[in-house]
């Protein structure tokens, strides 16, 4: 409620454009924030801020091969919001100047995007993966990005070109979905967009086709920057443009035979022995015209070949011999499943997903059925697949195609990493192989646990003015509940505990960080992880552990019919933990790499630069373990650690919020809540952290292969915290991402994306945290570092303009008008962990934020943002 999503959709993307024009559609993206006729240069965004949109998370737009959209989310409880939000649709579609000295000041903005998403690993991973994949088709050549040479010589002219030629009436659409009259929304839209004409003789919009591959391809990367290694296949089909019921049927039999091969290798891999760890689905889908369904493992860099090998023969395997009845049955009651909570979560879909909906409508005749059609289709099919039909269809679609083989590894391990000539006579190899069937002889048990006798509740309260009801259970347990309408047909849940690996002897800390990790690897109670995801296989629920500094808990959620599998996981979890040598291993093989070679990824070597010189180098704060932290990492040690910090509930609270029955909810808590073993303690944490380091500290990181750069500061200050501060450190991080894009992206045209956190910290001690990090051109790294510092030193003398306030303000206040269940959760957790709080600061929120006044942002700066102690870290490249 109180919101519209609305999207300017364009058929038209980098596909269109012409030699002069490479990256000229994307280009033209940004000038469309960078000047129209009524809002001159960045005024379209200044305007839509001042409503409360955040550029970024409501306003945005994105370029493809094929197509260009924008988007907004703007309140509609104005009428003159909503108009002002037309209008800038219209002023897109029809009225941008693209004036040649904006142009030239975005170019630096365009560039450093270029930077920031090609000069890493997964860039030139991306443009091998394209040139592939789109060779010898109309989409070759045509990458929305650009390349470095292409966006230095875009002109004004060639941009006006593509705008002239392909933004018109017939290639365009306008969706609004939202709380808002649709008589008058029609109205409004026909008003402005019904008197724009297509131009004379403009130029015909291409249907391009893609084809499948005759002859098998590969790709092998080797990358100084990639410390894992993996395989990834890929069967490159064209796209059926026909929506129809058969094809719905292909595609589901399809994903239900893919589905059987990954948890075949799933289960392989969590059973040990094989050369491959964490498989997954794959694909690449870049254009409309092409799909590219996959398979994809990690593996160490000796093992490349023998991974390779195994997903080619799986692959292999299902189109001589299919799957067994046992296996058809779990692959379709995953599927039977997300289509059930489709269906029942109908009611609460948000917009932005309607929009989604009619804008791949428009652009590919995507049907739009309404729910329970959609559903009942979709379980009809379900329900009559065999297996005959599925081994079939997955054998003809597959055989259609020849595969992309792609191997990546590290540098360090050049000398293991299969050529393609090796992959090549991998591939011949599997075909004409004798290949076994495989049997499906497993037992699956009837489920998890018998369900306990129901304790007492003892106590139960409300939690003012909340509404949130609080129960006291037999054993002590606390367990919150708010029965919301906010997404039908689920629950989100969360727990929480003092203590955390403060409590942990030195020596154990490592185990303890990483055991949650490892111990939701290994099954639990007396099933191992296979057997496990066997007896979940179509139930929607899931839960995960964490341990910070100061506390642990849990996260997780669930569809409402799988409320009673929720419980029951933590409950396991908790009683009865287990950890395995398989998953130790799979978690071993994904750190290593970065343990051993940390500096490999950029962001990670800053980062891990970053935390160091904020800690003091203090080993239980960094980012990664250390070698000799692995070599020496006892399952026994992480078993008993997590166990202890687990095996109380005494201290848990725990809550839930979502669409559930009161009476069931409750009798679920007391059953498998109830029944957790307590003891009387009174457990705080421990204050272990270090100081930050005096004065002003700085850092150059070399590190990646490409041109990328940054400047990242981090300020830590000590201050007394209260509700009042809490919002206007909110409104200070507001002001400085609006002051960061502002000068450093939109007057120096020096990035693309700066970041600005200011994150309020009550333990282990009450300080505020502002971290900023702004990526650049490595030889510009002086002018963005004293531009940044210069507005935080203006920002303490002077506080933020009036605009800025206003504009910080609105965004807090439409950003609180919102909520979700995820949010209650913790919102309960947080009052009832922290008595001292008073709940009520909740529905003040709002008349708190505007009466912050620019001397109280001011004020705050000066607190947070000291000009004499911070840490600055530098990116710069390694060569």
């Amino acid at each position: 409620g109180g919101r519209a999503q609305l999207r300017l959709v364009v058929n038209a993307g980098s596909l269109l454009e012409e030699s002069d024009q490479r990256g000229g559609a994307h280009y033209l993206e940004h000038m469309m924030f960078n000047g129209t006729e009524a809002y001159p240069q960045n005024e379209l965004v200044r305007v839509l801020q001042r409503f409360g949109s955040e550029f970024g998370p409501d306003i945005n737009a994105y370029t493809s091969y094929d197509e260009t959209v924008y988007e907004l989310q703007v309140p509609t409880d104005s009428r003159a919001t909503l108009d002002t939000a037309i209008d800038v649709l219209y002023e897109w579609a029809s009225k941008a100047t693209i004036d040649a000295d904006d142009v030239e000041s975005e170019r630096g903005v365009l560039v450093e995007e270029w930077r920031l998403r090609s000069q890493g690993f997964w860039g030139r991973y991306f443009d091998s993966v394209d040139d592939i994949l789109l060779a010898d088709s109309p989409y070759a050549d045509q990458d929305p990005l650009g390349t470095l040479e292409d966006l230095e010589s875009v002109t004004p002219e060639s941009l006006r070109r593509f705008y002239d030629d392909w933004y018109r009436p017939n290639l365009m659409a306008v969706v609004a979905v939202g709380d808002f009259d649709v008589d008058r929304m029609e109205a409004s839209i026909r008003d402005r967009f019904g008197a724009l004409e297509n131009p004379v003789n403009g130029p015909d919009r291409p249907s391009p086709t893609t084809a499948p591959f005759g002859e098998p391809a590969t790709l092998v990367l080797v990358d100084e920057e990639l410390p894992n290694a993996f395989v990834e296949l890929n069967y490159p089909m064209p796209v059926d443009a026909a929506p129809t019921v058969g094809l719905l049927r292909r595609e589901l039999a399809f994903s239900v035979a893919l589905d059987v091969i990954v948890t075949r290798l799933q289960e392989d891999a969590l059973g040990g022995d094989v050369p491959f760890f964490d498989p997954s689905f794959a694909a690449n889908p870049l254009v409309r015209a092409q799909q590219s369904p996959g398979l994809a493992t990690s593996a160490d860099p000796g093992n490349l070949s023998a991974a390779t090998e195994a997903l080619l023969t799986e692959v292999e395997r299902m189109i001589r011999y299919g799957m067994s009845p046992g296996e058809l049955d779990r692959a379709v009651g995953e599927l039977r499943q997300s289509v059930d909570v489709g269906l029942a979560s109908a009611d609460s879909t948000q917009d932005w997903e309607f929009a989604s909906q009619y804008v791949g409508n428009f652009l590919s005749g995507t049907p739009i059925p309404d729910a329970e059609t959609a559903h009942d289709l979709s379980i009809s099919i379900l329900d009559a697949m065999t297996v005959e039909q599925v081994t079939d269809t997955f054998g003809a679609l597959i055989t259609s195609t020849e595969p992309l083989i792609i191997v990546a590894g590290p540098s360090a391990s050049a000398d293991l990493i299969p050529n393609d000539d090796d992959l090549i006579d991998t591939y011949a190899r599997v075909l004409r192989a004798n290949i076994e069937p495989r049997g499906d002889s497993a037992q699956v048990a009837d489920g998890l646990m018998a369900a306990p006798d129901p304790v007492d509740i003892v106590d139960r309260s409300e939690l003012f003015p909340l509404g949130v009801v609080v129960l006291e259970l037999e054993n002590g347990v606390t367990f919150a509940h708010n029965q919301t309408d906010i997404a039908a047909g689920f629950v989100s849940f969360g727990a929480v505990s003092p203590g955390g690996w403060s409590l942990v002897a030195d020596s154990d800390v490592t185990e303890i960080q990483y055991s949650p990790s490892i111990v939701t690897r290994s099954g639990v109670a007396g099933f191992d992880q296979v057997e496990l995801e066997r007896i979940l296989s179509g139930v929607t629920a899931g839960v995960a552990p964490y341990v910070d500094i100061t506390s642990e808990g849990w996260f997780g959620g669930a569809a409402t019919a799988d409320l009673e599998t929720l419980f029951q996981l933590i409950h396991l979890y908790m009683t009865r933990p287990r950890i395995d040598d398989a998953a130790l291993s799979i978690f071993d093989s994904e750190v290593r790499p970065l343990v051993e070679n940390p500096d490999l990824v950029p962001n990670i070597a800053v980062l891990g630069e970053l935390v160091d010189l904020r800690y003091g180098g203090d080993e239980r704060f960094s980012i990664l373990p250390t070698v000799e932290d692995l070599d020496s990492f006892d399952l026994d040690t992480a078993l008993a650690a997590f166990a202890e910090r687990f095996s109380d509930a005494d201290d848990f609270i725990f809550g839930v919020a979502g669409d559930f029955e009161v009476d069931e909810i409750e009798e679920l808590a007391a059953r498998y809540l109830g029944t957790l073993p307590t003891v009387e303690s009174d457990e705080s944490w421990v204050d272990v952290q270090p100081d930050p380091p005096p004065g002003v500290v700085t850092s150059t990181v070399a590190a990646g292969t490409g041109s990328l750069g940054g400047v990242t500061f981090l300020f830590v200050e000590e201050v007394p915290l209260d509700p009042v501060t809490t919002l206007e450190a909110a409104v200070l991080e507001q002001v400085m991402n609006q002051r960061l894009t502002e000068r450093i992206r939109e007057q120096l045209s020096a990035t693309y994306s700066p970041t600005a956190a200011v994150d309020v910290l009550g333990e282990p001690d009450a300080v505020i945290e502002v971290y900023i990090d702004v990526s650049a051109d490595p030889a510009g790294l002086d002018a963005v570092s004293e531009a940044i510092l210069d507005d935080l030193a203006d920002l303490r003398a002077n506080g933020p303009t009036a605009d800025e306030l206003a504009i910080a303000q609105e965004q807090l206040i439409r950003e609180f008008e919102l909520i979700s269940n995820e949010i209650w959760v913790d919102t309960m957790l947080f009052y009832l962990s922290n008595s001292d709080e008073d709940p009520n600061d909740v529905n003040r929120r709002i008349a708190r934020v505007a009466a912050v006044t620019r001397q109280d942002v001011r004020d705050l700066a000066r607190q947070v943002v000291p000009g004499d102690h911070y840490i600055e870290v530098r990116l710069v490249p390694a060569s």
